[in-house]
């Protein structure tokens, strides 16, 4: 078994770890539902709630999705190609990946830091700062993609050497 840089071994304690919130999400959702219907009792916590989490979710995934080499792909065309095409389509892919990532990370810091400084709300009933944290995880879950794509590029690089 190939040992894991840290980089690696995050994006896999995170993928495993975060999944948690899609059932937490779901639990609650389902409580909604039942509040609601059932009882005529609708919360006001819920939506932005199984929002936040699901969101967390979906956007920590990607840096899992990426270090566990599941992201999309054209596979028609890659899995077509020969092993020194397959080479130098992966280099390609690990550099744009890394070009985005930068611009992603850039932006969604651009946009973290006067909502967190006013603690953006979501002006519902609720009234919690979810805009700001969201916006928050979006730096993070950026952030951990890019360094992910750092790693995924620099194999790439070694395997040309």
């Amino acid at each position: 078994m190939e040992k894991l840089n840290p980089v690696d071994r995050l994006s896999i304690l995170l993928g495993e770890k975060l999944s948690i919130v899609f059932l937490f999400s779901v639990v609650i959702t389902a409580y909604e539902v039942i509040m609601r219907y059932g009882f005529n009792a609708p919360t006001i916590w819920v939506h932005d709630s199984a929002t936040a989490l699901s969101a967390t979710g979906f956007i920590m995934a990607g840096t899992y999705a990426l270090q566990q080499e599941r992201h999309m792909r054209i596979s028609v065309v890659y899995d077509a190609a020969p092993p020194e095409i397959k080479k130098i389509l992966d280099l390609l892919n690990s550099a744009l990946i890394v070009f985005f990532m930068v611009l992603l990370t850039y932006t969604t810091i651009d946009q973290a830091i006067p909502s967190l400084k006013v603690m953006e709300t979501s002006a519902h009933a609720w009234d919690v700062p979810i805009p700001a944290f969201l916006k928050t995880v979006l730096v993070v879950g950026s952030a951990l993609m890019l360094l992910q794509a750092l790693v995924h590029l620099w194999a790439q690089i070694r395997r040309f050497v």
